[in-house]
Parts: C-alpha cells; sequence; structure tokens
C-alpha cells in the first residue's frame, strides 16, 4: 500500500467503499499519511474528506464531524470549488444520517445555492431531493411535494440521459408525501380521499417506470404503498391483493426491506374484517420480519397496540396485558411516539388512558371464577319513582334522538363546506373585504383583513385544541392585542372569545367522533383532553350546550348507525 500513488489509493477506496468498510478505511488513512507527507495541500484536504465520509459509513459521527470541518476548511484555502461543493454535501449528510436534520438542511441549501448557476442542474436537483426527504420526514410535506414535483419534472427533461434512479425517487417521494398528507387529514375525509388520490396517480404513473427500467425493489414498494392507500380507503379486498402481492415478490427476489410493514398492513386488514386470529399471526409474522432482516420498522408500536387488541378480541387477556404493557414501555421510551412526524400516531392510540385500559383488562381477570352478590329488591315505595323515572327518561331519549339526527345534518354540511374550501386551497383566498366596509373607527379595515386572515390559519392549524388557548394566546397568534382581537371577534364572528372557542372545539369533536372509530372508544375524559377543555365535565356542557345532547349520546347512537349500516 506504501508503494501506490494518491490516486490508486482514491481508487481502492471507490472500489471498497460499498463492500468492506474496513478495508476502505485503511485506504483513507493511508491517502491521509501520503498526503502528509508529501505536503500536498490539496491532497491532505481530499484525504480529510474521504477519512470523514468512511466515519460516518462507520458510525463515528465525531470522527466525521471533525475530519469534514478540517476538509471544508482547508479546500476554501486552497480554492478548490469541487471539493468545497462535495464537503459541504457531505457535513450536510453526517447530519442527516444523525437525525439532526435543520443543520443538514442549512447545508444543503448552502450547496443549493452553489449549484443554482451551473450549467448542468442535476447535481443541483438530486440535492434538492436530498432536502425534500428531510421535510417529509419532519413533516413540511407541502415543501417536500413542490419540491419533488419540480426535480421530477427536470429529471424527466432529461430525457434519454436522465437517471431512472432520480427519476423513480422523485416518484416514490410524492407517493409518500401525499399519504402523509392523507393521514394526517383522517377526520376529514374529503380532504383526506383527495390526498389519497393524487397518491394513487404517481403510483400508476410510477409503476410504468419501474417495469420499464426493471426496478423490482421500487415496483414492490409501489403495490405497498398502493395496499396501504387501499387500507385507508377501507377498501380491504383490494388492500390484501396489492399486499399480497408485494409479499409474494418480496421471497421471490429476496428483498426484505418492506416485508415488516406488508405484515403490519395484513394485519391491520385482517382485523378490521374481523378475522382476529388471523390479524395476530400477521402481526407476529412483522416482528419476527423485523428482527430476522435487522428492519428497524419505523411502526413497531402499531405491531404491539394491534396485538393487544387482537388478543383482547379473542379473550386472551393476559397477552392483551402483556402487549398494552409493551406499547406503554415503547412510549415511555420515546423512540417514535413524541416524534412530531409521528404525533398522529401517539394521538390515534391515546396514550394518557392505556394505564386505565390495563388496570381494567386486569380487574376483570381478578374477578373470574367470582361470584356476584346480588342486592336486595327494591322496596316497593321506590317501584313509582322508577316508573317515574322510565317515563321521563324514553321522553327525554327521544328529543335526544330528534336533535342527534339534526345534528348529522349539520356535520355533513359543514364537511361540505370543508369540501368546497379545499378545491380553493392551493389560491389563497383573502378575506372577504365587503365585512370590513362599515365604519369602525378603532380599527382600519386593512388591519380587519389581516386579523381575520391570521384567524382562518389558526382554526386551519387546529391550534384552539391547545388548553393554553387563552384571549391573549390567540391575539398574539394573529398578532394583535386582545382589545381589537376581542372587538374583531365580535363584529365579524358574532361571538365572544369563550364561546368562540368552545364552539370550534365542538365542532371538531364531532366531526372527528363521526368519521374516526379509534376516537369514539376513549372515554369522554380522554376526548375532553383531546379537544383542549380541561375536565370532561367543562366538555359535557360546553357540548350539550351547542348540540343539546351528551357527548356520551352522540358517541352511543354513532355506534348504533355503524352496526345498523
Amino acid at each position: 500500500m506504501k508503494t501506490k500513488s494518491f490516486e490508486e489509493l482514491k481508487k481502492q477506496f471507490y472500489n471498497y467503499e460499498y463492500k468492506d468498510l474496513v478495508i476502505t478505511q485503511t485506504y483513507a488513512q493511508a491517502m491521509l499519511e501520503l498526503a502528509l507527507r508529501n505536503n500536498n495541500a490539496s491532497q491532505i484536504h481530499q484525504a480529510e474528506h474521504y477519512t470523514a465520509r468512511i466515519s460516518t459509513s462507520l458510525g463515528k459521527k465525531e470522527k466525521a464531524l471533525k475530519f469534514i470541518e478540517k476538509a471544508l476548511l482547508h479546500s476554501q484555502e486552497d480554492n478548490d470549488s469541487v471539493y468545497i461543493i462535495k464537503n459541504l454535501y457531505l457535513n450536510g449528510k453526517i447530519y442527516a444520517d444523525y437525525g439532526e436534520y435543520e443543520k443538514a438542511i442549512d447545508y444543503y441549501v448552502t450547496v443549493c445555492d452553489l449549484l443554482k448557476n451551473d450549467p448542468d442542474q442535476t447535481k443541483y436537483h438530486m440535492i434538492s431531493h436530498n432536502i425534500a426527504l428531510i421535510k417529509n420526514q419532519i413533516g413540511d410535506v407541502r415543501n417536500a411535494v413542490e419540491r419533488s414535483k419540480k426535480n421530477l419534472h427536470y429529471f424527466q427533461s432529461q430525457g434519454a440521459t436522465a437517471s431512472h434512479k432520480n427519476i423513480i425517487n422523485s416518484y416514490l417521494l410524492l407517493v409518500s408525501a401525499y399519504s402523509k398528507l392523507a393521514i394526517k387529514n383522517q377526520i376529514k375525509p374529503l380532504r383526506k380521499k383527495v390526498y389519497l388520490d393524487s397518491s394513487m396517480i404517481y403510483i400508476n404513473e410510477s409503476i410504468d417506470k419501474t417495469i420499464q427500467y426493471n426496478d423490482k425493489e421500487a415496483y414492490i414498494i409501489l403495490l405497498v404503498s398502493k395496499g396501504i392507500n387501499y387500507y385507508e380507503l377501507e377498501q380491504y379486498d383490494r388492500s390484501l391483493k396489492n399486499l399480497n402481492e408485494a409479499e409474494q415478490l418480496s421471497n421471490r427476489y429476496n428483498i426484505f426491506v418492506k416485508l415488516p410493514m406488508i405484515h403490519l398492513f395484513q394485519g391491520k386488514v385482517y382485523y378490521n374484517l374481523g378475522q382476529f386470529d388471523n390479524a395476530i399471526l400477521y402481526s407476529e409474522k412483522a416482528t419476527a420480519a423485523s428482527k430476522t432482516y435487522k428492519i428497524d420498522l419505523p411502526y413497531f408500536q402499531e405491531i404491539l397496540i394491534l396485538l393487544a387488541k387482537s388478543y383482547e378480541q379473542v379473550g386472551d387477556t393476559a397477552n392483551a396485558i402483556k402487549y398494552y404493557k409493551l406499547f406503554s414501555k415503547k412510549h415511555e421510551q420515546n423512540d417514535l411516539l413524541k416524534n412530531q412526524n409521528n404525533k398522529s400516531l401517539y394521538e390515534k392510540y391515546d396514550i394518557p388512558s392505556l394505564e386505565n385500559k390495563i388496570k381494567s383488562l386486569e380487574n376483570k381477570t381478578d374477578e373470574i371464577g367470582t361470584k356476584y352478590k346480588y342486592v336486595k329488591y327494591i322496596a316497593w315505595s321506590l317501584i313509582c319513582l322508577l316508573l317515574a323515572f322510565v317515563f321521563f327518561y324514553t321522553k327525554r331519549q327521544y328529543q335526544y334522538k330528534r336533535r342527534f339526527e339534526k345534528l348529522l345534518v349539520q356535520i355533513d354540511t359543514l364537511e361540505k363546506k370543508q369540501q368546497e374550501s379545499l378545491q380553493k386551497e392551493d389560491s389563497k383566498s383573502e378575506v372577504d373585504t365587503k365585512v370590513t366596509t362599515k365604519k369602525q373607527p378603532k380599527i382600519a379595515d386593512e388591519k380587519v383583513v389581516e386579523i381575520l386572515n391570521r384567524l382562518k390559519r389558526f382554526e386551519e392549524k387546529e391550534q384552539f385544541l391547545s388548553n393554553k388557548c387563552t384571549l391573549n394566546y390567540v391575539a398574539k397568534k394573529v398578532k394583535t392585542n386582545s382589545t381589537y382581537f376581542s372587538i374583531v371577534l365580535q363584529k365579524h364572528k358574532k361571538k365572544k372569545f369563550v364561546q368562540y372557542i368552545s364552539d370550534l372545539r365542538i365542532e371538531y369533536a364531532l366531526q372527528r367522533l363521526k368519521n374516526d372509530s379509534i376516537f369514539r372508544s376513549f372515554d369522554v375524559k380522554s376526548i375532553a383532553k383531546e379537544v383542549g377543555f380541561n375536565t370532561s365535565e367543562s366538555f359535557s356542557k360546553a357540548f350539550k350546550k351547542r348540540t343539546g345532547i351528551y357527548p356520551s349520546f352522540f358517541i352511543k347512537n354513532l355506534e348504533k348507525l355503524k352496526v345498523n349500516s
């Protein structure tokens, strides 16, 4: 190795980089030693670059950062524009590999700025793709979509010279991003379907590309995405068809990266079909595949909760308790559920009430085999009171039923309005200035428009669900003071602040309870906390005032409708 030139050592580095990391490291070390002996500035910063590169591949973060900092400094001193760009890019990649996404994006953006005037824009769009990947990962999905569309358009414009990997990767990211947008809008079925339709369009387009380029792995990934989308659309037969085909191809071509996810969603489909034994079987397969192929499934907690719920359905209380506890323990480890990108998973399974669930099952287990004791017959003097209660209860239930039916009509109307609003979402419409044409001596029309526009964004982001949502808090959000905000609110919303926030929360609860069966399974206390109320009593009172019925009655009748349909 000591007889080889610097360029020969570099060539060997490339040859072994994806074959044997240990051997690759020896060539990086040899390059650095030779460069220092030669006192060659260009060779030194190149060797430092390759040392940082192999260090991050070996999981040595601190060493990687140390050498990339040196490489960047020395390449700048040497005015080597090629390696300046390479070092900035590698610096971003190191931070991305270790989950420090904001720092990674800073470096990637710097590289993009340096490349934006390059005649060949391929590298620019490849790095833009990396930025889009991170944006999608951290929850800035719309930015990821916008970037990916531009990248895809560029790569497709290259014609025969285009890299099929760049095209496929852009398609895959668009599929993932639109599916994420759909999942984030679970409680808004019309919006959710729009995003799933967009995802399906890109799936169908990209499947043709994978067949054209014979990209088996991408084809399998797209089949899985299609199966998951059909699952979200509750088209379970179609979902299973795609998932089963993906499983067969994974085994045929020895491509196992998506196998745990395939088995997880097969289990979820069977659970929703009421085939709980099959749900358990495929959930166990998902766990086994993760261990066998050493794949860290992002939604491992979903396997645990699916197993717990499935065992509960088949009456195996011991295993149900076991997996509920494992799920709760995973949450405490904070490895997934508190990540902002997976907030929906945290909310979906109602972590705060899991302990109550476990205790309830344990209590049922303790009660097995015990005999119930009966109380004495109610005295005849209470019979009249009981009959009176039955009469008034029946009458009240009839009134509540009528109110419930009217309420469903109101929710449908609200959802239709949201659909119409969705169609105009991409063209940001301004608040109708006609509402401010009357004279207002204390607030200018332009100020009112700004406040109402910001208030609209406040509602769209569902920030009213925070239990810290005070008058001052919201006033700051719309960038005004509480006095101005109160005037605008009463003028244009016809409500005082407390009533305004309460109505938003109740409307949110109504839609989510109607469309989300998992949310309906929560107790009232957990529902109240979820929508921003501090107590179940305050929530029930606000719900009754707004709808004329109690939340428990509303949930019970929704479940009846589901069973009857």
